[in-house]
């Protein structure tokens, strides 16, 4: 590889960047199947792929599942206020559903309750081994997290390499259910025991929260390339649909970033026709408003209607309003739920065809860049420069 471009100095090698990347995935992969083991939860399952190609699922699912149990007791005390202590009740529920681990399998001992205080002590023995193993690994993820941020600060976001994004990614995700096994073991409040639940898959909050759980039953059809409404299992196509949108490409978020793009273009083109001098924010704040005033305006209103109409003059008019307002509507409803479409369809129908096709680019694209290949140009310089603290750090594993 010829680096005579770049100045004097040290440089990451293929070697240091490789073992680099091995690391991060066994890390990664070790805290999520113990965090896994701590929840009773089966190994034997599509979720630690599903954490390897999107290690950020964890982090977006668990946010997702937070929300909507505090979105489901603020409805139900609105609801129902006079059920009050019901609502935390289910509140406690949920929120041991989501954190909580499922009841241990039964198992037969030889020798009764001698065995059971044995396995007692070294239940505890246990705990403090997993912990001790949980603070190191903590510790990897946490310092790769500041090694990467670090490179970023002090060179800005070109010196990063795809490898950098992906050991980033991972540690993100290690750190998360790192910190989520430590609740386990420390016993935290909402870290309880898990209510023996069917997993039935509904638009409720407690399949929903089940869902978000990550819960093993959640992908029962993992192999299904293809989905449609007759064809497959939804919930696995939801899933899938959950790692696509949880994913990153070079350090971005592909999903998130289409959609950003096809917002702003709309805010563009909407400002330039009309000659509007507002923000996006408060852009999107007016079409929120729209669409609440034409669901709210037709509930509230009480009038006659049309009865009063007696005449073909007034008639005509009026149902020209009425179809003028109907299809702006539809026109605005379109607009604003395509771009989410078009980023949803894909994933929906083929999620597993979705991320392999975007983690196979993203290793091509890893393999491509230096020190693996050459290095064209002084800016691909920064993607060599090799932090001298990380030694020291990766030194005190």
């Amino acid at each position: 590889m010829d680096t005579d471009i770049c100045p004097d100095g040290d440089t990451r090698t293929e070697k240091e960047m490789v073992v680099k990347l091995i690391v991060a995935h066994f890390t990664a992969i070790v805290a999520f199947c113990n965090w896994q083991s701590l929840r009773n939860e089966r190994l034997d399952t599509i979720e630690p792929i599903l954490f390897l190609l999107s290690p950020l699922i964890v982090i977006a699912q668990t946010t997702l599942g937070v929300i909507i149990i505090n979105l489901s007791l603020i409805y139900d005390v609105a609801w129902s206020p006079k059920s009050f202590q019901t609502h935390l009740e289910t509140y406690a529920r949920r929120w041991n559903t989501l954190f909580g681990k499922k009841p241990s399998p039964p198992w037969r001992t030889p020798t009764g309750s001698l065995e059971a205080r044995q396995s007692r002590f070294g239940s505890a023995w246990m705990r403090l081994g997993r912990a001790i193993a949980i603070f190191a690994t903590l510790f990897q993820f946490a310092a790769t997290i500041f090694l990467y941020q670090r490179r970023k600060d002090l060179h800005g976001w070109e010196s990063l390499t795809v490898l950098d994004h992906r050991t980033f990614e991972l540690s993100l995700g290690g750190a998360a259910v790192s910190i989520l096994s430590l609740a386990l073991l420390l016993k935290l409040p909402g870290c309880g025991q898990m209510p023996e639940t069917l997993y039935i898959p509904e638009y409720k909050p407690d399949p929903a929260v089940i869902f978000c759980r990550g819960d093993s039953r959640r992908c029962p059809s993992w192999y299904q390339i293809l989905y449609a409404s007759d064809i497959g299992s939804a919930t696995s196509a939801a899933t899938w649909l959950a790692c696509v949108l949880s994913s990153t490409y070079k350090g971005e978020s592909m999903p998130f970033n289409f959609l950003s793009q096809l917002y702003e273009g709309i805010y563009t083109e909407f400002t330039r026709v009309f000659s509007l001098q507002i923000s996006l924010p408060v852009f999107y704040l007016l079409v929120a408003a729209y669409f609440a005033a034409f669901f709210t305006i037709p509930n509230l209103y009480k009038g006659p209607g049309f009865q009063n109409l007696h005449t073909l003059w007034t008639i005509i008019p009026a149902v020209l309003v009425v179809v003028a307002v109907v299809l702006v509507f539809f026109c605005m409803f379109m607009l604003m739920i395509m771009p989410a479409v078009l980023v949803l369809i894909p994933s929906l129908i083929s999620g597993p065809g979705s991320i392999f096709t975007m983690k196979g680019y993203e290793t091509r694209a890893m393999f491509s860049q230096p020190p693996f290949g050459p290095v064209m140009n002084e800016t691909d310089c920064l993607l060599l420069w090799k932090d001298p603290v990380a030694e020291y750090l990766w030194s005190l594993i």
